[in-house]
C-alpha cells in the first residue's frame, strides 16, 4: 500500500466509540481524527462528550476545539480540515482512524460527493430560523418540497440545521442542494478513500436507549448545566447554531429557567432518541460498513473485536 490504512469506526450517539477506538489506537499506535459537529467548539465540552485531557494523552486527538460557539463550521470546512489531517498522519508512517457519528461528515469525507460552494449567510439564516420559529420547522420543510422534493424526501421535516442549510444554499446558488449531491444517497460507496477499513458499533435498541439515559446523568453530574451557563455569560447567543445542537438547546431552556429540570430531562431523552434512530437510518444503508454488535460486551471486548478485524482486513489490503 502507498500509505497506512484509514480506519474509521461510527455508530449512533452514545454506543461508546470513544472508549473503543482509544483501546483500538493504541493497540495499533494510531491517531485519532474526531467527526463529531460539535466537538469542534470550544468551551463545549461536557454536552459533546469530548475525549478527557487524561485519553488525549494516550492517543493524539484532532478535529478538537477547531472554532469558537459564534464562528461558522460546515461540512465542506470539515472535509478540507479532515483530509489534510489525514495526510499529516499518514505522512507520519502512523494509521489514521476516523471516530464519530456525524452522519452527514462521514458521508461526505468517505464518499467524496460535491460540496455546495455556499459560505453561511447570517442573515438568511436569520430569516429562516425566524420562520421557523413564528410557523413551525414544517414551514421550511414545505418550502423546500416546492424547490427540492427529493432533499425534502431526505430531510426530516423537525431537522432545522439542515432545513435552513438547504434553503440558504438555494437562495445564495439558485441551485437546490440535492444536486450537489451526485446521488451519495443512492448505493453510496467509498469513493476519496476507496481502501477505507470501515466498522459501525450498534446495540440493541433498548441498551442503546439505557446508554443515552445513563450518559446524559453522568454528563449533568459533570456539570453540563454550568457549561452552558458559562457560555451564556461569556456573551455567546442561545441562538447560535452551536447552541441549538442536541443536549445544549434542551438544558439552556433549562439554565434560562424556562424549563424545569425534570422537563429538560425528558425533551432531551425524546430528541437523543430520535436522533440515534436517524443516524442508524443513514449508517445502515452504507453497505461498506462492518458491524460490530456490543450488546452485552464489554469497551474491551469490543475493542479486541474490532482490533481483530481490522488487522485481517489491513493484511487483505497488503
Amino acid at each position: 500500500m502507498a500509505h497506512p490504512p484509514l480506519l474509521v469506526i461510527l455508530g449512533p450517539t452514545a454506543v461508546g466509540k470513544t472508549e473503543v477506538s482509544i483501546s483500538v489506537a493504541e493497540s495499533l499506535g494510531a491517531e485519532i481524527v474526531s467527526c463529531d459537529s460539535v466537538a469542534v467548539y470550544r468551551y463545549m465540552d461536557i454536552g459533546s462528550a469530548k475525549p478527557n485531557l487524561d485519553q488525549r494523552k494516550r492517543v493524539p486527538h484532532y478535529l478538537l476545539d477547531v472554532v469558537y460557539p459564534d464562528e461558522p463550521y460546515n461540512v465542506a470546512m470539515y472535509v478540507s480540515d479532515a483530509e489534510k489531517v489525514i495526510e499529516r498522519i499518514w505522512r507520519k508512517g502512523k494509521i489514521a482512524m476516523v471516530v464519530g457519528g456525524t452522519s452527514l461528515y462521514l458521508s461526505s469525507l468517505l464518499e467524496g460527493f460535491d460540496l455546495p460552494i455556499a459560505p453561511p449567510n447570517e442573515e438568511i439564516r436569520r430569516k429562516l430560523l425566524e420562520m421557523a420559529e413564528r410557523e413551525g420547522s414544517e414551514a421550511l420543510h414545505r418550502k423546500l418540497k416546492e424547490i427540492d422534493p427529493f432533499a425534502a424526501q431526505k430531510i426530516h421535516p423537525h431537522d432545522v440545521v439542515r432545513l435552513v442549510r438547504a434553503l440558504e444554499v438555494y437562495w445564495q446558488t439558485g441551485k437546490p442542494i440535492s444536486s450537489f449531491w451526485h446521488g451519495a444517497f443512492d448505493e453510496p460507496k467509498l469513493i476519496r478513500y476507496s481502501n477505507a477499513v470501515v466498522f459501525g458499533l450498534i446495540c440493541q435498541r433498548f441498551e442503546l436507549f439505557q446508554r443515552i439515559e445513563t450518559r446524559m446523568h453522568k454528563l449533568l453530574q459533570l456539570g453540563w448545566l454550568e457549561e452552558i451557563r458559562n457560555l451564556l455569560e461569556m456573551g455567546y447567543s442561545p441562538q447560535l447554531k452551536s447552541l441549538k445542537s442536541l443536549g445544549y438547546r434542551e438544558f439552556t431552556q433549562v439554565v434560562l429557567g424556562n424549563w424545569s429540570l425534570e422537563k429538560g430531562q425528558q425533551e432531551y431523552l425524546r430528541c437523543a432518541k430520535a436522533f440515534a434512530k436517524r443516524q442508524w437510518y443513514w449508517f445502515k444503508k452504507r453497505p461498506y460498513v462492518q458491524w460490530v454488535n456490543t450488546t452485552g460486551k464489554t469497551t474491551d471486548q469490543v475493542a479486541e473485536e474490532v482490533l481483530k478485524l481490522a488487522t485481517e482486513r489491513f493484511t487483505k489490503l497488503d
